[in-house]
């Protein structure tokens, strides 16, 4: 093979001044095997081709994880996570062989063919090429998720102290057993609990095991078949795409459930229903003991039904009633001097329904006195005899707990969020925005903070959550709202001239039912979920304050007069549209506040009107494909809040070079919000200084989301604005060390309230001593990630500003061989406000605690979650469990070294508050303590399970595992357990 010119002055500048004929050698050598280097410059060099490939691998990986990210419904295949693991396997070797060149470049070195070093080029291009080629993923790498057997709903009420409600979820789990009955009606008035109990039903422990697949339809009066199969298909993951009938989808849900064992739960149920219409909307009819349970208000609509078993859901007892309504209001409220006979009234008033109790109690917990208590029975008396057309006296009650509002800015925020969909997921942040752009909560200039006006919106949102109008999530970070109080507020809406509002959820496919008149009169428009594709041409709506159209993927286009007319526009939510662009009319929204596109994955740019919207204080472009940081952005000097993602476009020869105007961010001199989600990870780890050094000039800043790709990326930050450690400046911040930022912040998911300041730590290099700890901001909650260089997870605590954490996940950490050691604690307390202990693949982790502790260490503590630690042969030394007065849960999970749970010198005061206990695969656990005796009087729920094994039995009260104690229990539900 002849020696090409161009090659050998690229590897002469590679290797330095090499002879000649070894230098001919490894071309030909290199130039048979593979073709990466055809088409160089001359000044080219081996260190540049690695770097170059090195760049176009993490251009293909990030295209592929951002495709991964707008397809949230999806999940990867195993081929895809394979590539990945090879890809993220050879950068950091393509990095090492970059400096290995560099090194090289002006040495004399042995370059013979089948050297070791050549060896390695020749190998890592290879590899590098395939995996290139790999990665195009001709037929695609997102496949569908399987859907979850069940799916858990939230904020479900406890009815376990309800003895009528919970007798009847009893029997139902009974009739699920007995392969006679095949339909189950769920009976009687609105409000007596009948969802309340099939919302048990679904959370509960045994239907997992029962049933394949368990499905939840909400029926309701408006629901067409259209709306419920696409509810089933979404729940079961289907891919309706390509079927247009409902024949068609029938089949696709017959096809996915034919096989299965299923559980359909139907809520709120109207009409007569049969095996027809069960099978028109593509329910099989199994011979495999599959059922439906249903939820009615009249019990005929199972007339045509087989095997049918009905339950009549009665009125809670007077003596229920009251301890219900006793235990919302609190029995300190009641004792207050002349509430207490008022108390039982009101009680009284609520007929035994549930609902209302719920509600009139909620409300009425807020009154202080007799007189108070009086008063609101009497309008709640006279509220009750009011007529409502087509509404029930229930409908009354809620329409009275609505006047006692009394605040007009409280009633309109209940109404703006009453009038979403029932039971889907409002984000409360996003709410509070809406109704701080509204003005629903004061005037947001230079003297008030866009800040204060949102903590007078959650204080208001907390309000109407406490008083049951809306119904909480978990930590507050969504709220929904209950069908018949969203039936209240459109009622009230209707009523009302000021408020106007339009609503159209999942009702049309077009506009065009709605009067044109309809969208001019309106203030409000909530066409949110309504399955558009088209919307009105010239729209006339002059008077129109909101216009919420989010979650219409199929609308891909506004037409260019759309926003002629709507100068009065203050908030526009087009968040997961299929829209690519905006229209030129958009330069007329001169009164925007808020604008939300967010997950518009067709966008990839901003129009230049956007620099008009001189008012606009809220943006959210989170998910698009927008560069980072427009510099029209720079114009909105009004711009209180701003989310966005980094994302910078990969070229053919690696990421693009635009340049990005920093100083941007800077401009925005009254910004009090900044999120920035990493998409493109590896270029931000370039520009990442830059952007932290403008974000430090923002004095009005009180809250952020970053990611730090080095630590001393959090040095530049703390450096230039050191106050920032105090979240009273700083009041929610939430930071990623060496790592990509992510909104599934997995520690949180424990807590019950919100956790402001978060901090994730993947190891990035360096060793963490006392002075470099003490520069991580104020934490609430961390998350700690690869440091294989700390053995003790006391050592990374000793900084002071940690103290006040409250929830910690220690991972992966392999060097760690215990988490507090009583040796280093050096006489402070360490962790006193720890709730949340979670540990995971700590593959020298041999003991928990090594005692003795300084007091007051751990005392708030109440959970231990431990899994994957092989080596870990105990909880705790020296007795130190006692030293946990809180501790109420306790999971441990694939340690295999443990045989006995809890020392002896422990005795039988450790864990004396422990309601759960979890054991899963220990393989080798003998005894729980081996002392005889050990009280666990508030025991709810013990679990000990090993997989493999054939033999199960029910664990009763007094047994113990292998030659463990006998184990007193209070309350208990035991399910079945399998020993070791």
């Amino acid at each position: 093979m002849a020696m090409d010119p161009f090659l050998a002055n690229v590897l002469a500048n590679a290797t330095g001044n090499l002879v000649s004929n070894c230098v001919e050698g490894v071309a030909n050598y290199v130039g048979e095997h593979i073709g990466l280097l055809n088409g160089l410059e001359p000044e080219d060099n081996f260190e540049s081709i690695l770097k170059e490939e090195a760049e176009r691998l993490r251009a293909l990986r990030d295209d592929n994880e951002w495709e991964i990210r707008q397809n949230k419904t999806k999940t990867t295949s195993s081929c895809y996570n394979q590539w990945l693991g090879s890809v993220t396997k050879i950068l950091p070797e393509l990095e090492t062989l970059q400096a290995e060149c560099e090194q090289q470049r002006n040495v004399l070195i042995e370059c013979a063919i089948g050297s070791k070093f050549w060896e390695k080029v020749r190998n890592i291009l290879q590899r590098v090429q395939k995996l290139m080629e790999e990665g195009k993923f001709p037929r695609g790498f997102l496949i569908d998720r399987p859907p979850e057997p069940v799916i858990k709903l939230g904020s479900v009420p406890d009815i376990k102290a309800t003895a009528t409600l919970q007798g009847h979820l009893e029997e139902i789990l009974l009739l699920l057993s007995c392969e006679e009955v095949k339909t189950i009606v769920i009976w009687g008035p609105l409000g007596v609990g009948k969802t309340t109990i099939m919302q048990n039903l679904n959370n509960h422990e045994k239907l997992a095991k029962m049933f394949q697949m368990v499905v939840w339809i909400t029926v309701s009066e408006e629901r067409t078949i259209e709306k419920l199969q696409i509810e089933m298909a979404s729940q079961l993951k289907l891919n309706l795409q390509g079927t247009e009938t409902t024949r068609e989808v029938a089949r696709s849900i017959s096809e996915e459930l034919k096989d299965r064992k299923y559980l359909l739960l139907l809520d709120d149920v109207k009409g007569v229903i049969d095996h027809d219409q069960l099978n028109s909307i593509g329910v099989p009819d199994n011979k495999n003991g599959s059922k439906v349970v249903l939820t009615t208000e009249d019990r005929r609509v199972c007339s045509k039904m087989e095997l049918v078993r009905d339950i009549e859901v009665e009125k809670l007892t007077q003596h229920e009633a009251w301890e219900m309504f006793k235990q919302i209001v609190t029995d300190q409220k009641i004792k207050i001097p002349g509430i207490k006979s008022v108390a039982q009234r009101v009680a009284k008033e609520c007929g035994g329904l549930p609902l209302v109790i719920k509600t009139v109690a909620s409300y009425f917990k807020f009154k202080d006195s007799a007189a108070e208590w009086r008063n609101g029975l009497e309008e709640l008396r006279n509220g009750s005899e009011v007529e409502i057309p087509h509404l029930t006296q229930i409908h009354a009650f809620l329409k009275c707990c609505y006047d006692d509002l009394k605040d007009e800015n409280k009633k309109r925020c209940f109404l703006y969020g009453a009038l979403h969909p029932a039971d889907t997921k409002i984000s409360t942040d996003y709410l509070v925005m809406c109704w701080a752009a509204e003005r629903f909560l004061g005037n947001v200039d230079d003297r008030r903070s866009f800040r204060t006006a949102c903590d007078k919106g959650y204080v208001i949102l907390r309000y109407l959550t406490n008083v049951s109008l809306l119904q909480t999530g978990k930590r507050m970070e969504h709220v929904q709202v209950n069908n018949v109080v969203r039936q209240v507020a459109l009622h009230i809406s209707s009523e009302d001239h000021h408020y106007k509002f339009l609503v159209g959820d999942q009702t049309e496919t077009s506009p065009a039912s709605q009067k044109v008149s309809d969208w001019e009169q309106a203030t409000r428009i909530f066409m949110i979920d309504a399955k558009l594709k088209d919307l009105p041409n010239f729209p006339r709506c002059s008077m129109l304050l909101s216009l919420l159209l989010q979650r219409n993927t199929d609308l891909k286009a506004l037409p260019r007069s759309f926003f002629e007319n709507m100068q009065k526009l203050q908030v526009l939510n087009l968040c997961r549209t299929g829209i690519m662009s905006l229209p030129h009319s958009f330069a007329n929204l001169s009164e925007l506040k808020a604008l939300f596109l967010n997950d518009c994955i067709g966008m990839t740019c901003l129009p230049s009107q956007i620099k008009q919207l001189c008012c606009l204080e809220v943006l959210d472009i989170r998910g698009c494909k927008v560069n980072f940081i427009p510099p029209s952005i720079g114009n909105l000097v009004q711009l209180r809040c701003l989310r966005v993602s980094y994302y910078k476009p990969a070229t053919r020869n690696g990421y693009g070079m635009e340049i990005l105007h920093y100083s941007v961010i800077s401009e925005l001199v009254k910004l009090e919000e900044l999120v920035i989600d990493v998409i493109s990870y590896d270029q931000w780890c370039i520009e990442a200084t830059n952007v932290i050094l403008q974000v430090a000039f923002l004095q009005k800043l009180t809250s952020l989301k970053i990611c730090f790709p080095k630590l001393e990326a959090l040095w530049t930050l703390m450096e230039r604005r050191s106050d920032w450690q105090d979240r009273q400046k700083l009041s929610k911040f939430w930071s990623f060390i060496g790592c990509q930022n992510s909104s599934s912040l997995e520690i949180l998911d424990y807590f019950s309230y919100p956790i402001d300041r978060y901090l994730r730590y993947d190891y990035d290099g360096h060793h963490i001593g006392f002075t470099i700890s003490n520069m991580f901001p104020e934490t609430d909650a961390l998350e700690l990630t690869g440091h294989n260089n700390i053995s003790c997870f006391s050592d990374f605590m000793q900084a002071s500003c940690l103290n006040g954490v409250v929830g910690c996940l220690v991972e992966r950490c392999s060097n760690m061989v215990t988490i507090i050691g009583g040796n280093n604690a050096g006489g402070t307390n360490i962790l006193p406000s720890l709730e949340q202990l979670h540990l995971r693949n700590l593959l020298d982790l041999k003991s928990i605690f090594e005692g003795p502790l300084p007091q007051g260490s751990l005392s708030e503590l109440q959970t231990i979650a431990v899994k994957g630690c092989p080596l870990l042969t105990e909880i705790s030394s020296n007795g130190l469990i006692q030293q946990l007065p809180k501790l109420t849960k306790l999971t441990i999970e694939s340690c295999d070294e443990i045989k006995q749970l809890i020392q002896e010198s422990s005795g039988s005061g450790a864990m004396p508050n422990l309601e759960v206990l979890e054991l899963v695969e220990m393989k080798k656990l003998e005894t729980i303590c081996a002392e005889e005796s050990l009280v666990w009087p508030k025991l709810k729920e013990l679990r000990i399970y090993q997989s493999g094994d054939e033999d199960t039995e029910e664990l009763t009260f007094t047994r113990g595992v292998g030659n463990g104690p006998n184990i007193q229990l209070g309350s208990c539900t035991i399910g079945p357990v399998a020993y070791p």
